[in-house]
């Protein structure tokens, strides 16, 4: 492995685990290489339920910000895309009856999910969530009718 791409990969895994403990649990958050694409053009995948509650510009945005912090400039390069993926895509389901893992990281090798072919990847996270409670009521002002 690359020293590059090494370096990048334990940068993400510690991204993975901060964005899990400020936003919430993960479902999938994964570096993938689209077949045919050549190195640099990584793609970032991430799927969470506040992902689907922030809508995806938001959540991109989001984890942008994440990594631009953290890499360098030949780093950014390395990630040519941020993709985020609905909890209730079908072809989640199938990646994660494959792989079970949480702030970790997998090495994946050819496979084909939504819609793509990848070369390989590395999953940090892939791990099957129950839909997450509603958020708590506000409490009521004591003066306030019931």
């Amino acid at each position: 492995m690359k020293e590059e791409l090494k370096v990048l990969l334990n940068k993400l895994a510690v991204i993975e685990r901060e964005i899990s403990q400020e936003k919430g649990e993960l479902t999938f958050f994964a570096m993938l290489l689209p077949w045919g694409g050549r190195e640099p053009a990584w793609e970032l995948s991430v799927s969470a339920h506040w992902a689907d509650r922030d809508h995806g510009p938001a959540a991109i945005g989001y984890i942008v910000d994440k990594y631009y912090a953290v890499c360098s400039n030949p780093e950014r390069m390395m990630i040519a895309h941020v993709s985020i993926i609905d909890t209730d895509d079908d072809e989640l389901d199938d990646i994660l009856d494959d792989y079970d893992v949480e702030h970790g990281m997998v090495k994946m090798k050819y496979s084909r999910y939504f819609d793509k072919e990848f070369e390989r990847g590395y999953i940090f996270t892939c791990k099957r969530r129950t839909a997450e409670a509603a958020p708590p009521e506000r409490e009521r002002a004591a003066d306030q009718p019931v």
